[in-house]
């Protein structure tokens, strides 16, 4: 079985990095990454991390933790890629390179179908400690579970939301965004807010009603998304309710007014924009000329400082709010969901170790301290479990919280960005396709046909059209069922 196993994973992975090679062709070869690694030392704990901001904080309180559990943690950061490329070459050359990985939503499926993470359903069950039930369910639905097994458990939790610059609204007459879903705060509404400062000064400077991200594959796709799950667009004919069918429906009358938006909000945003990746929107807005903008709920906290993680007080550090999505008329909300995750890798020789440092890390006590580490201007607000959201010292530091939880138990990051095999490869055509659209004339209509029959391509040589597989009702409901099975 052992030997089986590796074959079809070998053949997945050889898919998987020929999709890597689409995105620019800069990742590593997996044995390559393992050339220069030093072996772990005895009684320690190798965790493989990226460098989001609940990295940081984390990294100050290891010391915390190696005093109480007796181990020496050798913490690692590592771009996207190369945390890719490690783990494959890990699992490929069957060695114990690392104990816990960060694990992004989009890679769950593959990780799991290939057998290079551990699934936590049974350590979970047999665990009195974890408190499973206050995970809030949207949250391990979108990012953790993956057909009926909890894969991960979230270190990082995400959600969107709408940032505006108080002082640039009230100078304009414009009532701020509402903090809670209503039927009146639409995307329309949100557009006719935009259009009314189109021109307009503030502090008798320029100012620029929104920003967006615009660079491809990722960002672009990160940003539009979020648009149009909003919109109830939907990627294929059934996912992820079961029976699957990967059939794409990346065309018609949703799509093409998602698409429409999207093109008048970056003709309301700074030109550069078309380049901007994830954090230049958030560093753009923290220079005090955007009025409004939507984004990843970490941008939240991430707008005090002035640059990335610099413990500098931005401009609008006191002059900023928080708000909830608009909504469609038409379409109940769904917010997108992301973040990051702690896996236990397969090759680990140290399960239990990893498990009690994944344990330690998305713990309430620690996840609170973390969100109150004070350096760097208290930089760390990504919940996932419901009991923070309740915390009024918490609050006291973070006040948008009410917001950002109201917008956690919306998200359905299996919709918005649905986490499947071969999703590098779609984001890739697809963020390429909307990053044109947005100077281009080219008939909407036209680019999302182009892009439909791309994705039937891809899809097919990923064995993914017709899906013969067994598939899993992939709904919240059975997910909140999985989690109260094993709370229990």
């Amino acid at each position: 079985m052992k030997s089986q196993r590796f074959s079809v994973s070998r053949r997945t992975l050889i898919k998987s990095l020929s999709a890597s090679a689409l995105l620019g062709g800069t990742m590593l070869s997996p044995l390559a990454a393992l050339a220069n690694v030093p072996p772990k030392a005895k009684n320690s704990i190798r965790v493989l991390s990226v460098e989001d901001p609940f990295y940081f904080a984390m990294r100050a309180l290891i010391p915390e933790y190696e005093k109480q559990a007796g181990v020496k943690v050798e913490l690692e950061s590592l771009s996207y890629d190369a945390l890719q490329a490690r783990l494959a070459g890990a699992f490929l050359a069957k060695t114990s390179d690392a104990d816990v990985i960060t694990v992004d939503q989009m890679w769950l499926g593959q990780y799991l179908d290939n057998g290079w993470i551990t699934p936590l359903n049974d350590m979970l069950a047999r665990d009195k400690e974890i408190d499973l039930a206050d995970f809030i369910p949207e949250a391990l639905y979108s990012t953790n579970i993956w057909k009926g097994q909890i894969g991960t458990l979230p270190v990082a939790a995400y959600a969107q939301g709408v940032l505006y610059h108080k002082d640039i609204l009230a100078a304009h007459g414009i009532k701020p965004p509402p903090e809670n879903t209503r039927d009146d705060w639409t995307w329309d509404a949100y557009m006719n807010a935009l259009q009314g400062l189109k021109g307009k000064t503030f502090n008798n400077k320029p100012l620029f009603p929104t920003v967006i991200c615009g660079s491809q594959p990722s960002p672009i796709v990160h940003m539009f998304s979020q648009l149009s799950a909003s919109f109830g667009a939907n990627w294929f004919t059934s996912f992820p309710r079961a029976p699957w069918n990967f059939q794409p429906t990346m065309s018609g009358p949703v799509w093409e007014k998602a698409i429409d938006y999207y093109r008048q909000l970056y003709r309301l945003s700074p030109p550069e924009s078309i380049n901007y990746v994830w954090f230049d929107a958030g560093t753009r807005f923290a220079q005090g000329d955007i009025a409004m903008f939507y984004w990843w709920s970490p941008y939240f906290y991430l707008v005090k400082n002035s640059g990335y993680m610099t413990g500098k007080k931005s401009i609008v550090a006191d002059h900023y709010g928080i708000g909830a999505l608009p909504r469609a008329k038409d379409a109940p909300q769904r917010v997108s969901m992301g973040g990051w995750s702690l896996g236990l890798a397969s090759t680990s020789d140290n399960q239990q170790g990893g498990f009690d440092f994944i344990k330690w890390a998305t713990s309430k006590i620690t996840q609170k301290k973390m969100a109150l580490w004070p350096d760097l201007n208290y930089q760390f607000s990504d919940f996932a479990r419901q009991s923070l959201y309740q915390d009024e010292e918490l609050r006291k530091v973070y006040p948008y919280l009410p917001v950002q939880y109201n917008m956690m138990k919306q998200g359905d990051g299996k919709v918005s960005r649905p986490p499947v095999p071969g999703y590098s490869a779609l984001e890739n055509m697809f963020g390429m396709t909307l990053n044109q659209l947005l100077t281009n004339t080219d008939s909407a209509a036209d680019a999302l046909g182009r892009v439909e029959g791309m994705f039937e391509s891809v899809l097919k040589g990923n064995m993914l059209i017709p899906y013969t597989k067994k598939d899993y009702n992939d709904t919240l409901d059975e997910a909140k069922a999985l989690i109260t099975r094993l709370a229990n």
